[in-house]
């Protein structure tokens, strides 16, 4: 039963990375003239899911290696250490992705703009932020029984405060210092801060408890399925009529409880979906998008790369024509989907013949990376 939980988890993760290579491409390259009309309406709204699946996923994962470290974490054991080891590795990536040219030098003596830009938080950032905040619940509780309920008050509070976070004067924050600031701004400038993106990780967190924890999960699954059509009825129905406690003047789409609801369950539908048909999913493509989800990090970084670095960007550009229709978005899409899962199968591999190779390649090539940022010129 572990194997089949891990499964559809990691084809959910899948569908998230290939999802993300679609919305990235669309972002970056799709003419403003197609940016437009119901169609793009609803691609947008559809693209909006992409993070809040990675950061649930992220939630869910958590929860699932409880199943087997849990004394190993609240004992302060070795399995801790590593988690932690890996959380700074996966935050280190996600900052050095955002360096605007990649060199300490360049970087001290950039404006400001330039700066904050190194610092925003981003969907790694935030992963990691929210596993730190689960991590400490999980010590302070030192059992699943409370951890769920602070899994439950961190959801509740975080979706329910957005919005007044969302009114803090920006003289207020300019008192909190750069590094920190971009984890409680508003959206922009901050790509995906804590409120309301780390209530999508505990929300994914509570999903996973209680499937993994009733006895018929086939009958769990069915209710997630009621739950998240009630919630989406009753978001609808609050959408419908007037009543806030919070100013008109925010975007309902950016800080709305209930538009977190209405993605939540949209989650929650999936998850649910995928779970029912697990046995059916044995396909190449269901392989696929399983070897994408083991390998979301390494997905992550390298569509990032392929599709926003700037060098990348103007090589498919010089290939693509100027006037860039959605057909030409769907051949893009499909080709870095298809260079992606390549190099997550050749990753895999080596990783799993050849564990100490791997192991010190990445060790070696993360030495690199660094030494390269620090010494470059500016």
């Amino acid at each position: 039963m572990a194997s089949q939980r891990l499964t559809f988890i990691d084809i959910l993760r899948g569908i998230a990375c290939v999802w993300m290579i679609e919305t990235h491409a669309v972002n970056a390259f799709l003419h403003d003239a197609f940016t437009s009309g119901a169609f793009y309406g609803a691609l947008k709204i559809s693209n909006g899911f992409v993070a809040v699946t990675f950061i649930f996923c992220a939630g869910a994962g958590f929860r699932l290696a409880l199943e087997s470290k849990l004394q190993d974490f609240v004992s302060f054991g070795k399995p801790l250490w590593n988690y932690i080891s890996r959380l700074l590795f996966i935050l280190g990536i996600g900052y050095s992705l955002q360096t605007p040219i990649f060199s300490l030098s360049y970087l001290k003596d950039s404006h400001n703009a330039e700066w904050m830009r190194f610092l925003d938080s981003n969907v790694l950032q935030l992963i990691v932020v929210s596993s730190f905040l689960a991590l400490l619940g999980l010590l302070l509780t030192q059992s699943l029984k409370r951890m769920i309920l602070y899994a439950w008050l961190m959801m509740i509070s975080v979706f329910w405060l957005t919005p007044l976070i969302w009114t803090i004067p920006a003289d207020t924050l300019q008192q909190i210092p750069d590094f920190l600031r971009m984890y409680v701004s508003m959206q922009p400038p901050a790509s995906f801060p804590i409120f309301p993106w780390t209530g999508y990780y505990f929300a994914g967190y509570i999903v996973m408890h209680y499937f993994i924890s009733a006895t018929d999960r086939k009958r769990m699954s069915n209710l997630y399925l009621i739950v998240s059509f009630a919630l989406l009825l009753i978001v609808y129905g609050v959408s419908r009529t007037d009543w806030t406690y919070y100013s008109q003047e925010l975007n309902w789409w950016l800080v709305s409880p209930m538009h977190m609801m209405f993605r939540v369950s949209g989650t929650m539908i999936l998850f649910s979906l995928l779970y029912t048909i697990q046995d059916r999913l044995t396909g190449p493509v269901s392989r696929a998008l399983m070897l994408n989800g083991r390998e979301s990090l390494v997905v992550y970084v390298g569509q990032g790369i392929i599709l926003y670095g700037a060098g990348m960007q103007s090589i498919i550009r010089s290939i693509l024509p100027v006037y860039i229709t959605p057909w030409h978005i769907v051949i893009l899409t499909i080709s870095v989907i298809g260079i992606m899962t390549a190099y997550a199968f050749m990753w895999n591999t080596y990783k799993r013949t050849m564990p100490i190779h791997a192991k010190w390649t990445l060790y070696l090539s993360m030495i690199i990376y660094v030494l390269v940022f620090l010494f470059s010129p500016a």
